[in-house]
């Protein structure tokens, strides 16, 4: 009978996919197999104190309700919490802990009736039981912790590649930001000198005005550059901005790249968020002209800006083929790319990695034909709040 039982049990608990399974199914056996009145199965917590984790049997619960754990962590404490809760009423205690491998899980406890007789096979066949669910607790216990272990490996594995490319990242942005230099300085100077010669012209001068504008910028970034490329700090040039100021901006800059496109602009005021003016600008127009790419001169880009969640958030939309799930899940990667040789891989890595420094979040929301939607939200100034 004793191996039948045992026989059962283990298949019960082989077949088992939690741990409280494996306790409801202990206390239930320790009663109906081995004479116990009631059983109580204990667990241990993050700090090593038992907890009642099942209870089977013919006690109610105000039979147990003087049961007092806290603080309770070895076996022999144990049995004395119990025998004060349930030794003045008609049973005797025997406890039974659950130990694999010098590790320690938990207890059984099966309370007896005064007149029972406990025999040797029973107490064989409860020590059985015990142990084989100890050793069950044990194999979840390290599988657990070897799942652990390599997801700990995976991460640190992926943290490796991603500093590896940034790395190569930084490395190619300080030559970048040099050639640029070289070449927008000048044209500051030749801006300068049309300007002196228009004879006031409006309209020549509000051309100039606005490429002044976005040669500034462009300075501004390869200034961003050469900062990425030393890992230096940023976070004393982030000031108090109007995202739908920079949006505003950023639409001016990328106009001329609009083509036959429709183009929507919704720009609700929100509150002042603290970034770098430029980098906000560059951030918005790669959100831009990854819209326009993706469209292929037919079809609609909207950009809307707005309060939500205690900050400020602007979404760049598109309505074009939209990505399939392996070319979302690979988006952010550096150096990632599905325009071939034109395409760097490196706007929306950029955008990401500018929204998290500034305490912000950057989601992608995209279906095969249902366009795309990129969203950037940040904390207004001066709180620490995310959405």
């Amino acid at each position: 009978m004793e191996s039948t039982t045992l026989v059962r049990f283990s298949k019960l608990v082989s077949d088992s996919s939690t741990s409280e399974r494996i306790f409801s199914l202990l206390g239930k056996t320790a009663v109906e197999e081995c004479g116990a009145a009631h059983a109580l199965v204990f667990g241990t917590n993050s700090e090593g104190d038992f907890v009642v984790l099942s209870s089977y049997g013919s006690c109610d619960d105000s039979e147990l309700s003087n049961l007092e754990l806290a603080g309770v962590c070895s076996i022999a404490e144990l049995q004395t919490a119990v025998e004060r809760a349930c030794g003045h009423r008609r049973y005797v205690s025997r406890t039974f802990p659950l130990i694999s491998d010098t590790r320690l899980f938990g207890a059984l406890v099966g309370l007896y009736s005064e007149s029972t007789t406990f025999t040797d096979k029973q107490l064989t066949l409860t020590e059985g039981l015990t142990e084989l669910t100890a050793i069950s607790l044990n194999k979840t216990y390290q599988h657990q912790k070897l799942l652990k272990a390599f997801d700990d490996l995976r991460l640190s594995q992926d943290a490796l590649v991603r500093s590896e490319k940034f790395r190569a990242l930084g490395q190619m942005s300080a030559g970048i930001a040099h050639d640029l230099r070289n070449l927008l300085n000048p044209l500051q100077l030749y801006i300068d000198m049309i300007r002196d010669e228009v004879d006031n012209r409006d309209e020549v001068l509000e051309i100039t005005q606005r490429v002044d504008r976005i040669l500034s910028r462009g300075l501004e970034t390869v200034e961003r550059l050469r900062d990425f490329s030393r890992q230096s700090s940023e976070e004393s040039e982030a000031v108090p901005t109007d995202l739908s100021a920079m949006a505003r901006e950023a639409i001016e800059i990328s106009r001329p790249r609009f083509g036959q496109l429709e183009t929507v602009s919704q720009l609700e005021p929100g509150p002042a968020i603290l970034v770098r003016p430029a980098d906000c600008v560059t951030a918005i127009v790669n959100l831009i002209f990854n819209a326009i790419d993706a469209l292929e001169g037919k079809g609609r880009v909207n950009v809307r800006t707005g309060e939500s969640g205690g900050g400020a958030f602007i979404e760049v939309m598109d309505n074009g083929p939209g990505m399939r799930p392996e070319i979302k899940n690979r988006i952010l990667e550096p150096f990632f790319t599905t325009k071939g040789t034109v395409g760097t891989g490196l706007g929306v890595s950029i955008v990401d990695a500018f929204t998290q420094r500034h305490g912000g979040q950057f989601i992608i929301e995209s279906e095969p034909g249902k366009g795309a939607t990129f969203r950037m939200w940040f904390p207004a100034a001066g709180t620490s709040s995310r959405r």
